[in-house]
């Protein structure tokens, strides 16, 4: 890794250095609140990290007034996410990029007025919801939307409603995302406002964070390949479109046999698919789904296409998972980190060394969830001005 130093004695962009800067309080805050709310099973977690996502990037954007530093951290951030050591990071990583162009879109769009932050807000907090319905897609297939269409439809005659419930539950959910949106947007635009006044000296809060270092640590050298990249990419796509061709329980024992051979070559590819939770779900969407399609079915055999349903959805989100977990260790391959990070992306390169080295410092920064719960304006104030002191050290 480059030290500081040896980063600035290159031509680095000011907009890449202040998304280095708010890109790495982003990813902190992801780290740190994040492990946090998933170990106490908090409801929402994703929305209140995609609040407070939003309210330091409007924040800082009444300071950092420059076109493309929003986007830009949302970049260093989801790069930054890499550093999980959860399984599956690519969702994430799409979100969290995803989040910071539409915030970035409102405000080019409206001009940094408040209307931009709020609109920004509104659509980055409503793509939460985006993202895990087209996720479920992804994984089940348009199985899962069936499933969906049946149980609204069986809730709608149980209830004697006259109208077409199907929608109700994601209309409301898009609406409650919307209004948190514009609430954040409004926290978000309060802080900046007290970020440009001059005369505002609060007082600040002492951190004493031990949470530990999230860098993976490599305990053996995996042996890296990229013939086994390009083969792992075309084998789940093989299974899915032979899926059509062949008889069920061929199909079933293929996919049994890829990710057996994929648990032998990567260990971490089995860590989602060994949860008790991943098999609760397995056996509630068999069961769901064979318990529909009988009572809905106009064949006898209505039962036997359920299961067969809710099994085909279930081994393909299994092949998926896998898969991206698969492709998520391989392109951990020096080789292909080297060459992504070299000519046009350079830039990206050096703003995500200066974010690694500072995202240890910046992680003992972060106060814990009650700190934030009672003084959010003070601790969202305190985290832009660690920021922006962390700028000016590098510009120097």
């Amino acid at each position: 890794m480059q030290k500081a130093s040896e980063i600035q004695s290159v031509v680095l962009h000011n907009k890449w250095i202040k998304a280095s800067v708010l890109g790495t309080v982003w990813a902190a805050s992801e780290i740190v609140l994040g492990s946090f709310l998933h170990n106490i099973r908090m409801p929402f977690s994703g929305n209140v990290l995609v609040g407070i996502a939003m309210i330091l990037l409007i924040a800082a954007s009444h300071i950092w007034t420059e076109k493309g530093v929003i986007w830009r951290s949302g970049l260093i951030c989801a790069l930054l996410k890499t550093m999980s050591p959860s399984a599956i990071i690519f969702g994430p990583m799409v979100a969290i990029f995803a989040e910071g162009m539409l915030l970035e879109f409102a405000v080019r769009i409206f001009k940094r007025k408040n209307i931009g932050y709020i609109v920004g807000a509104a659509l980055a907090m409503s793509w939460n919801l985006f993202h895990k319905i087209i996720n479920m897609v992804f994984y089940y297939g348009m199985g899962i939307v069936r499933v969906y269409e049946k149980l609204m439809k069986s809730a709608q005659k149980q209830l004697h409603w006259n109208f077409d419930v199907v929608w109700v539950p994601l209309a409301t959910m898009l609406i409650i995302y919307i209004v948190l949106g514009i609430l954040v947007a409004f926290i978000g635009i309060h802080v900046g406002k007290k970020l440009k006044d001059k005369n505002y000296n609060p007082t600040f809060i002492t951190v004493n964070s031990t949470y530990k270092s999230p860098f993976k640590q490599e305990k053996k050298t995996f042996n890296y390949s990229i013939f086994w990249l390009v083969v792992n990419i075309l084998l789940p796509i093989t299974v899915l479109i032979v899926k059509n061709y062949i008889a069920f329980p061929i199909w079933i024992v293929l996919v049994v046999l890829l990710v057996g051979f994929w648990a032998v070559r990567y260990k971490r590819a089995m860590r989602q698919v060994v949860k008790p939770k991943f098999w609760i779900w397995f056996i509630l969407i068999t069961m769901l789904t064979s318990v529909l399609f009988s009572n809905y079915q106009d064949t006898k055999n209505g039962i036997d296409e359920g299961i067969r349903i809710g099994v085909t959805m279930n081994l393909r989100a299994i092949l998926l998972i896998v898969s991206f977990t698969v492709l998520g260790t391989e392109l951990y391959n020096p080789k292909i980190r080297n060459y992504l990070m070299q000519g046009r992306f350079k830039q990206l390169s050096l703003a995500l060394e200066l974010s690694l080295e500072s995202l240890p410092s910046t992680i003992a920064n972060i106060p814990d969830f009650k700190t934030i719960l009672k003084t959010p304006t003070i601790v969202f104030y305190q985290l832009i001005w660690q920021a922006n002191e962390r700028l000016k050290k590098i510009q120097t």
